[in-house]
């Protein structure tokens, strides 16, 4: 029998209060929100790049990250998760 080998949360490799932690996940978020809707769309308003930046709420922007692999537009992506 083999031992299950796991690595670690990178989230739990730092002692960080839940604060810096959650900020942390949020400018990840809406970096990977950046390049996804760079990647499919090639370019993305100032309007649609200052609403991501301004979102603070994780959920939403993770449904945002989902949401980016199947729309078919940027605009389509707030209207289907915002």
């Amino acid at each position: 029998m083999h031992a299950h080998l796991s690595a670690p949360d990178p989230w739990d490799t730092f002692p960080v209060s839940p604060e810096v932690r959650q900020r942390s996940k949020i400018t990840a978020a809406r970096r990977a929100i950046d390049v996804a809707l760079q990647s499919r769309f090639l370019w993305v308003s100032s309007e649609k790049r200052e609403a991501i930046s301004a979102c603070e709420d994780l959920e939403l922007l993770q449904k945002w990250l989902i949401h980016v692999l199947t729309v078919d537009s940027v605009d389509e992506l707030f209207l289907e998760a915002g």
